[in-house]
């Protein structure tokens, strides 16, 4: 196998950034640093732990993965998660190991430190890190064209620039990728000890027998083998593995947010930016829309609109009204140069201020900040018929934006492939879910309505 050197770094800038945290944190909270007192047999205790447990939960969740140079927002997320579960070791540690309640300020600012350096190392390290160091090179065996497509989009994914395909083996050669030779070339191949880290197996000609010799002839050369199982196609969705005795079994894979402690997350977030929105925006910025709204077109500031939510449960979502009272507003979606559509309502539209009073609906718990873009009832009826996956897209709560939002996907879908689009934002959301995810989400957001523009939005 390749040296490796920047992963040692890392792991390295990682142990020294967690302890600087502690230190910063301390010089914080309790005055100028006494080393003649810090070295106690409780403080050596609490640095020994903090490290032991660092290097455990990083080994739990798998953060060193040399080869495999993740998506920055997998690796934040993956640091948050680790952070999480060490101010939660540390302050059981504190009542059960030094028999005494931790003192909050001190651990909130060495783990809220912690985040926040090493979070800026793994960013810096991504930087400077030098591609050929990091690359994996893999062969594959087997396969359609179709598998290889989704092969190559899931890599480019979760290891953007990492993975350098060497080439394949298979009695039918494919366009656009390298054909090495046939099935019967790969013995011959793997014992000339190629300098290869990965052999990736879709179904093939080959026996069970010649399969097990090759696998045997990856583990002499330090390869590591992944079998994509033919069974996976018939899954809509992604799947999981999990193993039963010797067994192993595919099934559909869980939704992030049927995790408690994700739910939990997602919930606090909500009420937190939802609180904020409606005690310090909501007071400045209600009385001016109103008055706006008023003079225009007198008659109701607010609009409230049946719409599909959580389960495909029904709940009335508030909007500033952008549009003349009418009579169409339940059937049909605002268009380009509509004329229901007052000067001031294109203002609110264009600038996302007429979603504002939906974080009412987020705060009663109705909706969440971000989540698929929830319907009209007649559009739900609709396209639930022409799409596959739509309704999976009320797995989770509706949003105030969502990620098909702040890829472009915004405003009216008077094409069926446009909503296809946001279905497929949508259901990658309820996979993929992180609470990143959902900061990344509202950032875009405020920088799409107030500094780059809204493009689609009517």
């Amino acid at each position: 196998m390749r040296s490796t050197p920047h992963r040692y770094d890392l792991i390295a800038t990682d142990f020294i950034l967690i302890n600087l945290s502690f230190f910063i944190a301390s010089l914080i909270t309790y005055g100028v640093f006494d080393y003649s007192s810090a070295i106690t047999g409780r403080n050596i205790a609490l640095v020994v732990f903090v490290n032991i447990a660092w290097g455990w939960l990083c080994v739990y969740f798998n953060a060193y993965r040399w080869y495999e140079r993740v998506r920055m927002e997998q690796q934040l997320s993956k640091v948050f998660k680790i952070i999480i579960f060490l101010l939660a070791f540390t302050s059981l540690f504190y009542y059960n190991i030094l028999g005494e309640a931790p003192h909050t300020p001190f651990i909130l600012l060495a783990h809220g430190l912690a985040l926040i350096l090493v979070s800026t190392g793994r960013v810096f390290h991504r930087l400077r890190e030098e591609s050929p160091f990091e690359k994996f090179r893999y062969v594959i065996v087997g396969g359609k064209a179709e598998n290889l497509q989704q092969l190559f989009k899931a890599f480019d994914y979760c290891f953007p620039g990492s993975a350098e395909l060497v080439g394949r083996f298979g009695n039918t050669p494919h366009a656009n990728v390298s054909n090495i030779g046939g099935y019967h070339d790969l013995k011959a191949y793997l014992e000339g000890q190629p300098n290869i880290d990965k052999l990736i197996f879709f179904y093939s000609d080959l026996t069970l027998e010649q399969e097990r010799e090759i696998m045997h002839i990856c583990e002499t050369q330090f390869i590591d083998v992944e079998v994509a199982p033919r069974e996976t196609t018939m899954f809509p969705r992604t799947y999981k593995s999990q193993q039963l005795g010797d067994l192993s079994m595919l099934t559909l894979k869980e939704e992030p947010l049927t995790a408690l402690r994700n739910k939990f997350m997602k919930r606090v977030f909500d009420l937190v930016v939802s609180s904020m929105v409606i005690l310090l925006i909501f007071p400045i910025l209600m009385p001016i829309v109103a008055i706006a709204i008023y003079l225009e077109d007198p008659g109701p500031i607010f609009f409230r609109q049946e719409r599909t939510g959580y389960l495909n449960n029904v709940f009335r979502m508030w909007k500033f009204r952008s549009m003349r009272v009418n009579d169409r507003s339940d059937s049909k979606q605002a268009t380009r140069n509509d004329d229901r559509i007052t000067k001031v309502g294109a203002f609110l539209r264009k600038t996302s201020l007429d979603e504002f009073p939906q974080f009412i609906n987020v705060f009663t718990g109705e909706m969440s900040v971000v989540g698929p873009r929830p319907h009209m009832l007649k559009h739900t009826e609709e396209y639930s018929r022409l799409i596959d996956k739509f309704m999976i897209r009320h797995k989770v709560k509706p949003g105030v934006t969502g990620l098909a939002q702040i890829n472009g996907y915004r405003g009216p879908t008077d094409e069926v492939w446009k909503m296809e689009k946001r279905v497929e934002y949508d259901v990658w959301y309820l996979e993929n879910w992180s609470i990143l995810m959902d900061i990344r989400c509202v950032v875009m957001t405020a920088y799409n309505a107030f500094i780059k523009g809204e493009e689609n939005a009517l």
